[in-house]
């Protein structure tokens, strides 16, 4: 499951991570206390890309959701998995860079 979805993220992570730390930068790239108060933000910021991302997936390329289909996995199942994924690299990011400021 884990290498289909990452198969699958792998298609538009560049979008979605160019949004996210686009998104940090317009707040002024803020780190330690700063830092939490634009978490909550910053996870619409990436629920709302994905569903820009989903649309245009949907609209415009949905043949190529055949091919994780006849693998088994559903497009929801494979956007939640590529959500989740996205959530965890992008925020492990922030905490790392947070941690390399601090240190």
């Amino acid at each position: 499951m884990l290498s289909a979805v990452w198969l699958f993220y792998r298609q538009f992570w560049f979008f979605t991570n160019a949004v996210s730390w686009g998104g940090w930068l317009m707040a002024q790239v803020p780190l330690g206390d700063d830092l939490w108060l634009l978490f909550g933000p910053l996870f619409w910021l990436k629920l709302v890309t994905f569903g820009v991302v989903w649309y245009f997936m949907y609209t415009f390329s949905r043949q190529k959701y055949l091919f994780y289909q006849n693998m088994g996995h559903s497009v929801l199942r494979l956007f939640v998995g590529a959500f989740c994924l996205d959530i965890l690299l992008f925020f492990s990011m922030l905490a790392f860079i947070n941690w390399l400021i601090h240190v």
